[in-house]
């Protein structure tokens, strides 16, 4: 007796239903991630420099839960376009760096109930260590059940780009840990954090640029929604420039960091509040696009690895018969 097969509208909810969730989850998480915060904030005394400074306070727990989760799900969403899609993926991997290697301790504490002073290396080298075997792990399963079914795919132009940038700031990340754990220790939560919200600010410009060829009858709200993901993408990058202004400039007020990472965290909450709203309906946003842009969005290269992605990155930037903006639409 055969099994009953799902009908395609079924399917279809059931991966409709996984994105809202996976959307709206990263908004709950950091909801959470913030009544933890504000939860310490009721007992302490004052607050603590930065967010990440909350890893030695009763928020522990949720802190590293939350930056767990945000990791794995930014992993699993699959994005709209492969460069999305893979920088989703760096920016999750990274999140699980920010979550095992804390930053430095505050020299003074504010809660009245934190955690007692222990030696973290031990803890950072088993903790990154099981983050390195997942991952491993998770890239010998995939490629035997892609091998297994036929499956494998070559990426985009600026997608196969990201994947190699990715591969090369993970393998700094082990180099570091294995040949210069002292400044591991000391730097890779800041450096994991910054280029993990750049790799974010990244996808949201891929966003509002995809956005521009949504179907006005499909998406009638689409310049409305391009609007935001500007204003957002830009507001993200105005405070990372901040960040670097005010490290090299203000030496006497300690609670600018979590001031900047506050606005950061916001304006990624705001992004996947904003997704979640305009996707409500659609689990991809390639179903939006009009009909003639949909093919070049899902552009794939003739070709795997590094062979001739010189050239045709020179072809993205060369002036030829096609407009710039369908060039890049090609390469995402």
């Amino acid at each position: 007796m055969s099994e009953p097969s799902a009908t395609p509208t079924h399917a279809r909810g059931i991966t409709l239903d996984t994105y809202r969730y996976l959307r709206g989850g990263m908004v709950i998480t950091i909801v959470m991630l913030a009544a933890a915060v504000f939860g310490e904030r009721w007992t302490a005394t004052c607050w603590e420099a930065s967010i990440s400074a909350y890893y030695f306070t009763t928020a522990h727990g949720i802190f590293i839960a939350a930056l767990c989760a945000l990791g794995a799900q930014l992993i699993v969403y699959k994005g709209s376009s492969d460069t999305e899609d893979v920088l989703l993926n760096l920016a999750g991997v990274l999140a699980f760096i920010v979550a095992m290697v804390p930053t430095a301790r505050s020299i003074k504490p504010c809660g009245m109930h934190d955690l007692p002073k222990y030696g973290l290396q031990h803890g950072i080298t088993n903790n990154v260590r099981a983050v390195i075997i997942a991952l491993v792990a998770a890239q010998i399963v995939l490629w035997l059940l892609h091998r297994r079914a036929g499956t494998k795919a070559s990426k985009s132009v600026l997608g196969t780009v990201s994947l190699w940038i990715t591969w090369a700031v993970i393998a700094l990340f082990v180099l570091a840990l294995v040949f210069f754990r002292a400044r591991f220790d000391s730097n890779a939560h800041g450096a994991a954090a910054a280029i993990m919200f750049l790799a974010i600010i990244v996808t949201v410009c891929a966003t509002a640029f995809i956005v521009k060829h949504q179907d006005t009858t499909k998406s009638p709200h689409w310049r409305g929604y391009y609007r935001a993901y500007q204003t957002i993408a830009v507001g993200m990058i105005l405070t990372l420039a901040v960040v670097v202004v005010l490290h090299f400039a203000v030496s006497n007020w300690s609670h600018w960091v979590i001031v900047v990472e506050t606005l950061l965290i916001g304006e990624f909450a705001a992004y996947w509040v904003i997704q979640t709203i305009e996707l409500w309906r659609t689990p991809d946003r390639i179903q939006l696009l009009r009909e003639a842009d949909q093919p070049k969005l899902e552009q794939r290269r003739s070709t795997r690895g590094p062979i001739n992605l010189l050239r045709e990155l020179r072809e993205v930037r060369s002036e030829g018969k096609a407009p710039r903006e369908e060039r890049l639409l090609r390469a995402l």
